[in-house]
């Protein structure tokens, strides 16, 4: 299974796109999330898309991660998700 991330602009131009670890990391980390949390929301099969309002969100929940859990997709994650709110721009999730 594979998780594509892309990192837009307001104008929904591209600015990065990346994958999920070979392990599905991030993925795992979302399947594991409360259902309260953003990340409990990222589709394994389909599109998710997160707006810079609910990215201020996303971002307080992946910087709250035990530092074990950090691996090195989750924290890509967490710093395309921080130009993506300086441009008022989103992280759009595609699930296979």
């Amino acid at each position: 299974m594979s998780l594509d991330i892309y990192v837009r602009d307001l104008r929904h131009d591209q600015i990065d796109v990346f994958g999920d670890s070979p392990d599905d990391s991030f993925r795992r980390m979302c399947d594991r999330a409360p259902d309260t949390s953003l990340r409990s929301g990222v589709l394994a099969h389909g599109h998710t898309m997160f707006n810079s309002f609910q990215l201020y969100r996303f971002v307080e929940e992946l910087e709250s991660l035990p530092e074990e859990e950090m691996t090195p997709v989750i924290q890509r994650v967490l710093d395309a998700a921080k130009p993506a709110i300086r441009t008022s721009g989103y992280l759009y999730f595609v699930g296979d």
